[in-house]
């Protein structure tokens, strides 16, 4: 078997925000998701894992480097989640900087590995919480930290205000009127059978897919809106970077959009 030499891994979200975390904030936050926030679950967990190894060939992190066992599922989560509950939290920088290594690049949370567990162990929670420790730490891919901050200061991922939104809508409608005469792009109509919440790509640099739909929509003559307020992107970020608090802001707002349409069905983009 081969060992694989791991990548360095740089990122500012890694390497500068580790430089401001003391000894004493690292301990806090770990033991406050591990015995606040995960409690009773992460233990049934924790003690119904027998290291079997069933859920190795799941992981496609693990197939691609060779079948390396540091890959595999359960020593991911030993590296990051038990050795902080080993270490009771007490942890430098640089370790916690390795399990943001391990939580955000060796691991999709894909959830694939907790199929083939015959206890039925969600691999991908025990990982979303390190992510979850990470976050709320600041250490994270930079890239995921800024969609993150969007969604909280503009309520979209790419940094849309409300009105560049409804400028896109109003401009990607003349566009398709050039290809479908008459062509509609309904906005805030209420009791509309769909409500489209599209990917806020869609409204900064693939409007061409918002177009698309559009068509699709206009030509199959169906009954649809979407709202011109907050709440019309469907994305959510935050989820990926463990920051629970914005991820609930995020889906509220989009369910809510919903009901405020009175609408029967939210169809999502991809």
């Amino acid at each position: 078997m081969i060992k694989m030499q791991r990548k360095t891994v740089t990122d500012q979200g890694f390497d500068e925000t580790v430089k401001n975390l003391t000894p004493e904030k690292i301990e806090k936050t770990i033991n406050y998701v591990l015995k606040k926030e995960a409690a009773a679950r992460l233990k049934a967990y924790v003690e119904t894992c027998v290291h079997c190894g069933l859920c190795n060939e799941a992981c496609h992190f693990y197939l691609s480097y060779d079948r390396d066992p540091s890959y595999s599922p359960v020593s991911k989560v030993r590296q990051t989640l038990w050795d902080m509950m080993k270490k009771k939290g007490k942890v430098d920088a640089e370790t916690l900087k390795m399990y943001a290594r391990i939580g955000y690049t060796e691991c999709n949370i894909c959830r694939r590995c907790s199929m083939y567990c015959p206890f039925g162990i969600d691999m991908g929670y025990l990982m979303i919480l390190v992510r979850r420790i990470c976050g709320l730490l600041k250490v994270a891919p930079l890239y995921l930290q800024d969609q993150g901050y969007s969604h909280m200061y503009t309520y979209s991922q790419s940094w849309v205000a409300q009105d560049d939104w409804v400028d896109t809508v109003q401009f990607v409608e003349e566009e398709i009127r050039m290809d479908i005469k008459n062509a509609r792009i309904p906005l805030d109509k209420e009791g509309a059978e769909i409500m489209y919440s599209p990917h806020s790509l869609e409204a900064k640099f693939k409007t061409n897919l918002l177009a698309n739909i559009a068509k699709i929509m206009n030509v199959a003559k169906i009954d649809w809106t979407m709202p011109s307020f907050d709440g019309w992107d469907s994305t959510n970020q935050a989820m990926h970077v463990g920051d629970h608090e914005t991820m609930g802001m995020v889906e509220r707002m989009h369910f809510n959009a919903g009901f405020k349409l009175k609408v029967k069905k939210i169809v999502t983009s991809e």
